[in-house]
This record gives C-alpha cells, structure tokens and sequence, in this order.
C-alpha cells in the first residue's frame, strides 16, 4: 500500500509516468485500505477536493495507471466498475469481498482462482469473483 506523498510520487516515477497534481490525487483518494471508487465517486472526490475538473482528464489518468499496473478495475455488477490501488497480488487471480453495508471492497488474495481446476482444454483469459456480504467490521456486535 502507498503510505505517503513521496511514495506516490515515488511510485508513479517507479512506472515511467510524470507526476500530475491530478494522477498524486487519485492515488491519494485510492490508498486507504478497502477503498475503491467508481470514476464518477473519483470524480466528485476530486471536484471537492480541487473544485471542476475535466472528465477526459480523469478518465485517461484512470486508463493510464490501470495500464501500467499501479490501480486495477473491478467490475462489480454489469453496469458499476471500481478501482482500487493495486496491491502485491495484482498479477494473481483472486476473489474481492464487496461490503454490501459499508461498499468496502476488499482483496481475497486468499480464495484463489486456480487456472488448473478448469477442465481439460479450457484456457481462462480473465476471471472475476466478487463475494458479496457484510465484512468482519460491520459485523460486530453493536458497542464494540
């Protein structure tokens, strides 16, 4: 997980890219544990944050640090797409834990998605598993 300014700055160095206002911000709004924004959440985060900014913007900064690995996108349902920073499971296939009452979304780099278990002459392209519930956090017990 990016800690600080200088390892974003740091990281996006790390990947080839410039350092923009706007590419630190993103990752700014991403680097929290369990956060991940659709880019209109992106959006509206940043215009709080830096009053208007331009969605082309936004969307070709989102396709950018997609493509050079530093966030990834995880489609939830057929119409909603998060993003959320990538961590040291990015190349792995794994499932993500959607909160149904927060809207965390948190990686499962512990329920694998095994290429082998498909049957002979299956090869599998992408995969995508969301588990939807309630997370450890929600579920406690009010008062503690």
């Amino acid at each position: 997980m990016v800690a600080n300014i200088n390892d974003i700055n740091f990281l996006l160095k790390q990947k080839g890219l410039n350092v923009t206002g706007i590419r630190r911000k993103v990752l700014e709004l991403l680097r929290s544990p369990g956060i991940a924004l659709t880019q209109k959440e992106i959006e509206e985060q940043l215009e709080q944050d830096m009053g208007q900014v331009d969605r082309v913007t936004v969307y070709r900064t989102i396709r950018t640090l997609v493509e050079k690995k530093i966030i990834h996108q995880i489609a939830i349902d057929s119409q909603t797409v998060k993003y959320k920073l990538a961590g040291k499971h990015i190349n792995s296939a794994h499932a993500h834990f959607h909160c149904s009452h927060c809207n965390k979304l948190i990686c499962m780099p512990q329920v694998d998605i095994k290429k082998d278990t498909l049957p002979g002459g299956f090869v599998m392209e992408s995969s995508s598993l969301i588990i939807e519930g309630i997370c450890a956090h929600c579920n406690l017990p009010a008062g503690k």
